[in-house]
């Protein structure tokens, strides 16, 4: 297999909860159900800042992570993904799995084909991920960073950022537009695809609920139609003593 033409260029995210603090303004904006973005400063201190999106989402922490790490299933809930495949999956002894990606995706009239390395630490609530450099990609490097954070028994907040650089010269503006879509639609899915199982399982609990109770009408009623069976009526002890005093008394 033929190796990337570097290691890696962009810094990697690093794993664990998001060090930028929201403002109340940005928690008003929340609490009505919209995503924002905010830019955070970059790895080092000539590196270009970062963007974030961030989104409440109405559904528990493992359902939304479950989504995000689907892998297999994105061409089926992310536009633009026309292939996605995993090569390799190492569960960890840590609790930890590592997950490689091949993707194959398009944006406007360009398509990419790329490998992912996916660090997915489900206990923390976090996914990073970088460019796999054992393998030759068609963009120059791309590194990413899933963060889910409980906000209740059926909510959570996610964050989102993902940084990609592209091979050969593109336009600044073009790299911003690119990177605000690729936030925002990242984290719509992400949101859709869990609303959508979290209600599928609450109407599974619903369906399931009410054939338990189906079952047990029925068994009642069939209880109530049985005939009742009278217990055996047990000799009384003194009719019992009184031979065994007469058998003594001769």
């Amino acid at each position: 297999t033929q190796k990337h033409f570097h290691s890696g260029r962009l810094t990697p995210y690093e794993s664990g909860p998001p060090t930028m603090l929201l403002a109340q303004a940005d928690e008003r904006e929340l609490d009505k159900g919209v995503a924002i973005m905010r830019a955070i400063p970059g790895a080092t201190q000539h590196a270009p800042r970062r963007l974030l999106m961030v989104r409440d989402i109405a559904a528990p922490t493992k359902i939304v992570l479950d989504r995000i790490v689907d892998f297999e299933n994105y061409p089926k809930m992310v536009k633009g993904c026309d292939r996605c495949v995993n090569y390799m999956v190492d569960n960890r002894p840590d609790g930890t799995r590592e997950i490689r990606s091949e993707y194959q995706i398009h944006a406007l009239h360009m398509k990419f084909s790329y490998f992912m390395r996916h660090l997915v630490d489900a206990r923390s609530g976090c996914v990073t991920f970088v460019l796999d450099y054992d393998r030759l990609s068609d963009i120059d490097d791309s590194v990413g960073y899933w963060y889910v954070q409980p906000r209740g028994d059926a909510s959570c907040r996610g964050y989102y950022s993902c940084d990609t650089k592209l091979r050969g010269w593109v336009p600044a503006p073009v790299y911003a537009v690119v990177d605000e879509t690729a936030l925002e639609r990242a984290t719509t899915w992400v949101s859709r695809g869990a609303l959508k199982e979290w209600e599928r399982l609450k109407q599974g609990e619903g369906a399931l609920g009410a054939q338990l109770g189906k079952w047990s009408r029925a068994a009642r009623y069939s209880l109530d139609r049985m005939p009742k069976l009278r217990a055996p009526e047990l000799p009384r002890l003194d009719s019992m003593l009184v031979p065994w005093r007469q058998a003594r008394a001769t």
